[in-house]
């Protein structure tokens, strides 16, 4: 019976002091290198403010929001900035505001090009106005995109939405990264693509939006891997204050009421996403819950998933 006993203990109580053992080496090395990968990389691959003047950008989706900031601080910064979308007299309005702004930002250091990226010609005459104006491309801001909220058991046989939201917010992409690839390795250049907190973590209304943010998030990250030349940073907002949701599709049209007390500025959204470039980020989440459900979405994805739709839900008035 003491042998039995003796065998339990050493059974139950060598594993133990093995797992001890390993756990107490592990975390600390883990904890460092959680430090060193997401405090101090990120400051000694900053670039200086003064490396960016003459750089050529070209940033989608600037006709307000997070593109028009963007805009803004890119060509305070000295770089030349192509900025991109549908709405020609946007873009006109964001470029005098910027000038009139900023002094030192002449006529001729902010480029307006008009055209919907998901027709292939207006995408290849972007970068033809680029190249033909300053024969190089250093940094593509990929933020044109459409939200939608819709429930999927109502569609009624037409999908049209689906087709509508990967046309721009995923084959436009590839397309235009496809044609300033050769440009940006050469300049050893960066991609910056606004995804979403979507591109993480499903929600209930937003099968449509929330899947093509995860082509989005798929190719990207598999394209970062084929090349050495090509800096990849993917940004995932969370809620901002744009009018982006006051344009999300509906099956029934009607504009969607949004709870949008704790939205981030899109200016403040602008200044992390440039930061993160500079820094060499590879990708950056931008909301503190965000952060914490993707560490903890591996070990517990039923509390994830249910907090995920709470905080979505919390958005939408009722």
């Amino acid at each position: 019976m003491i042998k039995l006993v003796y065998w339990i203990i050493f059974f139950i109580g060598f594993p133990y002091l093995i797992i001890k053992s390993l756990v107490s080496l592990i975390l600390p090395i883990a904890t460092l290198y959680f430090i060193y990968c997401n405090f101090v990389a990120p400051k000694l691959r900053e670039k200086p403010e003064s490396s960016y003047k003459g750089k050529v950008v070209i940033i989608t989706g600037a006709s307000s929001g997070i593109g028009a900031e963007i805009a803004r601080k890119y060509a305070i910064l000295g770089c030349k900035v192509a900025i991109v979308a549908r709405r020609l007299e946007q873009l006109e309005k964001v470029k005098s505001n910027i000038i009139k702004d900023y002094s030192r930002v002449k006529e001729d250091d902010i480029l307006v090009i008009r055209g919907d990226l998901t027709i292939v010609d207006d995408c290849k005459n972007m970068v033809e106005k680029v190249i033909d104006k300053w024969s190089k491309i250093d940094i593509c801001i990929w933020n044109a995109g459409s939200g939608s909220l819709i429930e999927f058991s109502k569609l009624q046989g037409d999908i049209s939405i689906y087709r509508e939201n990967m046309e721009l917010n995923y084959f436009s992409l590839v397309n235009c990264t496809h044609l300033v690839y050769k440009y940006l390795e050469q300049s050893h250049g960066s991609i910056v693509v606004i995804s979403s907190l979507a591109g993480k973590f499903g929600t209930a209304l937003r099968t449509s939006y929330s899947s093509s943010k995860h082509a989005v998030m798929g190719f990207f990250n598999s394209l970062r891997n084929e090349t050495k030349n090509i800096q990849i940073t993917i940004i995932c907002p969370g809620f901002i204050l744009t009018e982006f949701h006051d344009n999300l599709k509906t099956l029934d049209g009607k504009q969607v009421e949004r709870n949008k007390g704790n939205f981030m500025t899109a200016s403040q959204c602008a200044t992390e996403i440039v930061l993160a470039e500079r820094q060499g980020v590879r990708e950056l989440i931008q909301t503190a819950k965000g952060r914490v459900g993707n560490y903890l979405q591996a070990i517990f994805p039923e509390l994830i998933e249910f907090l995920t739709h709470k905080f979505a839900s919390a958005s939408v008035k009722k």
